[in-house]
């Protein structure tokens, strides 16, 4: 994970543990009073953010579990004989399961992240044109 990716996922995380002493609709006026400062405002920007976090980590899972094949090429052959040879086998194995349990696991993220994102955007459109509607309160 590059540094980057962790400064994103760390600002998440510190968004996350803020205390919220209240919601309120992001367009609606927060006015003077108990939990003015903290309105609820809902982007899809966070969560197209993480999908891609999720995304490049599915890369980055990949690109490791290839290099630890390549890496271990001709090993077997070389070492042909040695006991620690067939236990090393099993920890690349190994290694290679959790690899591609770990880059699944960051593709379905990724879907799901962009789902998301996508509804809230999609929802974000319905309210603020539901809020603009002739006889529904609208302008």
């Amino acid at each position: 994970m590059s540094a980057a990716d962790a400064e994103v996922w760390q600002d998440l995380i510190d968004q996350a543990a803020k205390p919220r002493t209240g919601t309120r609709l992001a367009s609606a006026d927060g006015g003077p009073g108990p939990g003015a400062a903290d309105r609820l405002k809902q982007s899809a920007g966070p969560w197209t953010s993480a999908a891609g976090v999720a995304g490049a980590l599915q890369t980055s899972m990949k690109t490791a579990k290839d290099r630890l094949g390549t890496s271990h090429q001709g090993v077997s052959a070389e070492g042909s004989g040695l006991a620690s040879i067939s236990e090393l086998e099993a920890v690349r194995h190994s290694w290679e399961r959790r690899l591609e349990d770990a880059r699944k696991e960051c593709a379905g993220l990724d879907r799901k992240l962009q789902l998301v994102a996508k509804d809230h955007g999609e929802n974000e459109q319905r309210i603020k044109a539901s809020f603009n509607a002739p006889g529904k309160g609208g302008r």
